[in-house]
């Protein structure tokens, strides 16, 4: 996943398909900004032979990805659709579309924070953790 240079977050969207795997896919309205972090939880193999040194298991080890949503709702569909899902527990497919690559996963909503002040927008944060494989490049 090489990169040349600047890219503008403006040009990153997520798109979900309620139903898995996905072949529908509509974008989630009102997005604001996106954290994406992918996680490798790595196996220890140090042992009296390391030299003192931390040793981990190559290409073995749990991975995951946590895509954070910081939203303001410009669609009742997508805010009611995104809820319902928390509400649910339930898988959808996802994508994130980018500049350079894509990626695809299926993932749960397993946060779902909305703030409604008086007298101004609704917004929220949405946290989605994959479930199963991570495709870059979809």
């Amino acid at each position: 996943m090489a990169t040349s240079g600047a890219q503008s977050g403006t040009d990153i969207y997520v798109l979900m398909d309620t139903t898995v795997p996905g072949s529908s896919y509509t974008q989630v309205g009102g997005q604001n900004s996106h954290t994406i972090t992918l996680n490798n939880q790595v196996i220890d193999i140090t042992n009296k032979s390391s030299a003192d040194y931390r040793e981990l298991l190559p290409d073995e080890g749990l991975q995951s990805l946590d895509l954070t949503l910081e939203m303001t709702f410009n669609s009742d569909t997508q805010f009611a659709a995104l809820r319902a899902l928390a509400g649910s527990k339930a898988d959808a497919a996802f994508q994130v579309n980018m500049p350079t690559t894509d990626l695809a996963f299926v993932g749960m909503v397993s946060n779902f924070t909305e703030t409604s002040p008086s007298s101004d927008k609704l917004t929220a944060s949405v946290t989605i953790l994959s479930t199963g494989t991570i495709t870059w490049g979809a």
